[in-house]
């Protein structure tokens, strides 16, 4: 009897002990990680719409794409001033970012001598640089390229195609340095 009474009086002192405890606390959410671009891509989405650009992303790459037509003067490789005030617009926005390497890439269509489309692609792409250098982005996070007819988005066969081929890019990506601290 004495230890049906021990039994009992133990089996109801462990339920009171399990009923007044705690549920364990979860452990806190770490904060939401955000990813490079996202806060870029939000920055630049709005000059992109308001003047004519595109924007695209690709995992933690953002393309800007500024068309030739409208921002160069047509046979040259001038920008325009109606080219020159938006892209000013794009450089105040990214002048101050220290963890964004730049890469200003000219595009041409199919249209005329191979090697002269490289060359006014990538004079185009300089027009673009120097801008960007007179706003103060960094030169060491700047890098020219060329692609002339070399990586079309659309058929060179069509007006708008060719429209579409000749354009200049701005390539954002991750600095470096930025790269090696995570891995």
């Amino acid at each position: 009897m004495k230890v049906i009474k021990t039994l009992a009086v133990s089996t109801l002192v462990l339920t009171l002990a399990a009923c007044s405890s705690r549920a364990p606390t979860p452990p806190p959410e770490a904060p939401p990680v955000v990813s490079w671009a996202e806060p870029r891509v939000e920055a630049l989405t709005a000059i992109a719409e308001a003047e004519g650009y595109e924007l695209e992303r690709e995992g933690e790459q953002i393309r800007l794409i500024i068309p030739v037509n409208g921002n160069f003067h047509p046979k040259r490789t001038l920008l325009l001033p109606s080219g020159l005030v938006p892209l000013s617009r794009v450089a105040k926005a990214i002048k101050d970012d220290e963890e964004t390497q730049y890469a200003i890439v000219g595009h041409s269509n199919s249209a005329g001598d191979d090697e002269l489309n490289k060359r006014l692609s990538l004079e185009r792409a300089q027009s673009v640089a120097s801008v960007l250098l007179m706003a103060g982005v960094s030169r060491q996070r700047l890098q020219l390229s060329s692609m002339g007819e070399d990586q079309p988005r659309a058929d060179n066969a069509t007006e708008t195609g060719r429209n579409l081929n000749h354009r200049v890019e701005i390539v954002l990506t991750p600095y470096p340095a930025r790269v090696a601290m995570a891995q």
